[in-house]
């Protein structure tokens, strides 16, 4: 009675024990994939019904460059006098001009104004610009500027492969993550690659989407044009793909677990 009592124990302990290994492998995955798992109570600032994160980068307009396409839309109530007249409707003067291409040398052409240099500057100082040499040909001028092809590329293991065009400027890269349908499961969040030109040069920064610091990173907001390339987990590499990988981890746990099972019978004999 007592051998069979030991018996039965050890093979609990040899049940137990393979639960046990298979409840940390999904332990160990889950937190590898949890966003900002870092968050501690002495990083936030309570306020009621939230918190708040302390010293995220604050966002700046980003700078007009070179192959920028810009969307210009100028409004007006009337013209002044002594200047070429434009197009008349019933809803007052209106000139809409869309698709401006930003020259080499970061100029645009613009209908009676004329050239007008943009590149280096912010779409709201070029809007000012292009408001104070409106004015010598519209009266109150309404200026709006934007840039029309502000693209994000997405490479790797990520939902949507391929381009992102915002229609704000105001884009961070948890942003273009979400545009792109999340991460996929086998994706390393703790070393996604950002790459940004910048004239002739090219910046290679790292993030890891674990932890809060990518909301403090100088990078956290986006760029015309940057590109965002998420690496898969080596195990996916290997097995060269999910369901790849998935199929044999279960042929893996099922025999782990026949054995177990015939282990214990022959010692209950």
């Amino acid at each position: 009675m007592h051998k069979l009592i030991r018996r039965g124990c050890f093979s609990l302990g040899l049940l137990l024990l393979f639960v046990a290994y298979t409840s940390m492998t999904s332990c160990i995955t889950g937190r590898k994939s949890i966003y900002f798992n870092n968050l501690r109570d002495d990083s936030l600032t309570y306020v009621p019904g939230g918190v708040i994160e302390k010293d995220v980068t604050p966002f700046v307009d980003p700078v007009i460059q070179t192959n920028d396409v810009l969307a210009i839309t100028i409004q007006t109530i009337g013209q002044n006098e002594s200047n070429t007249p434009i197009t008349t409707n019933s809803a007052g003067n209106f000139s809409e001009l869309n698709g401006f291409l930003v020259d080499k040398k970061g100029y645009i052409e613009l209908s009676l104004i004329g050239f007008i240099k943009v590149g280096g500057l912010t779409t709201p100082e070029a809007r000012e610009l292009i408001k104070q040499r409106a004015k010598e040909f519209w009266k109150e001028p309404v200026v709006n500027v934007r840039i029309a092809n502000f693209d994000i590329y997405l490479l790797g293991d990520i939902g949507r492969i391929g381009t992102i065009t915002s229609a704000s400027e105001k884009v961070s890269i948890i942003d273009a993550i979400a545009l792109a349908g999340d991460l996929q499961p086998s994706a390393r969040r703790d070393n996604i690659l950002l790459i940004r030109s910048e004239g002739d040069k090219r910046k290679f920064v790292r993030f890891d989407i674990r932890s809060t610091d990518i909301f403090q990173s100088p990078y956290f907001w986006l760029r015309q044009r940057d590109l965002i390339y998420v690496e898969p987990r080596k195990d996916k590499i290997q097995s060269g793909g999910d369901a790849i990988f998935a199929r044999y981890f279960g042929y893996f746990s099922a025999t782990v677990t026949v054995i177990s099972i015939l282990f214990a019978f022959r010692i209950i004999k």
